[in-house]
């Protein structure tokens, strides 16, 4: 048994036994160069079997790198692809919320438009008449808009509008509902809600426009731009939203024909 540059070779090397080349009048320096050779043969033989294991073990060594490599940068592309879906992903939900919100949001107020007021109009009325709690409805018009859009212009009109929806807002609580139906009508759903609490918010809302003096109107006091408004509360008349709505739209109506600038009960 040899070992050639590190690697264990078995390798048995026929020998004839010194005795028996001996007895065989084989003289001795004859048997000593035979073993000689023998080894030399064998160690050779081990050296070049050595070497090529070496090398195969070199080859596999490169193979297997290579291999991993490739494996890497497979692994980092699928990685790359996989992130690039997410992010991908993440823009088209941010797209849909931002096509959900711009089809139901008034673009000049940012108030709820007439398609979203519409929509909790039906499921609050139904709520209302299902569990018998008190529901009330504002509509309102702001007075005067046209003169407004005609003596200023129509940039200082859309910011009346702007301004009115901020008055709005800030009267309104949490659970209420202030949308922006079109041109300069407004509306305010006011769940649980009788008809002295919808009154109420009609003269904060009054107080709040007498009060500001944001409205951009060069020669005119605050008191220039007010509203017309109509309350209704819902009642056993009432057998579908459309007659509520038309009940509190005639009680605007006639607060408009009375002068503007009050709130109409129906």
């Amino acid at each position: 048994m040899m070992q050639a540059g590190g690697v264990g070779i078995g390798l048995m090397v026929p020998q004839a036994p010194p005795a028996a080349m001996a007895a065989a009048g084989v003289p001795g320096w004859q048997v000593i160069i035979a073993v000689l050779l023998a080894l030399a043969l064998g160690v050779v033989l081990a050296y070049a079997l050595g070497g090529r294991t070496r090398r195969q073990v070199a080859h596999l060594a490169k193979t297997l790198a290579a291999r991993e490599a490739e494996l890497r940068r497979q692994g980092e592309q699928v990685l790359a692809l996989l992130q690039e879906r997410d992010a991908l992903t993440a823009r088209m939900e941010e797209r849909e919320r931002e096509f959900s919100r711009l089809a139901s949001e008034d673009a000049l107020t940012g108030l709820p438009n007439g398609r979203a007021f519409d929509e909790q109009l039906a499921l609050q009325f139904s709520r209302s008449k299902r569990h018998g709690q008190p529901l009330s409805l504002v509509l309102l018009d702001i007075d005067h808009l046209k003169q407004i859009n005609d003596n200023w212009s129509h940039a200082v009109g859309d910011h009346v509008l702007v301004e009115a929806a901020r008055l709005l807002r800030s009267v309104c609580r949490r659970s209420d509902l202030p949308a922006r139906l079109g041109g300069d009508t407004f509306a305010v759903l006011l769940t649980d809600t009788d008809r002295e609490g919808g009154w109420r918010l009609c003269e904060r809302l009054q107080r709040a426009f007498a009060s500001h003096a944001g409205w951009n109107l060069n020669g005119v006091g605050p008191n220039y731009v007010t509203f017309s408004a109509g309350l209704v509360a819902i009642g056993p008349e009432d057998e579908a939203p459309v007659q509520l709505f038309q009940r509190c739209d005639r009680a605007l109506y006639l607060a408009r024909q009375a002068g503007g600038a009050r709130t109409g009960l129906g």
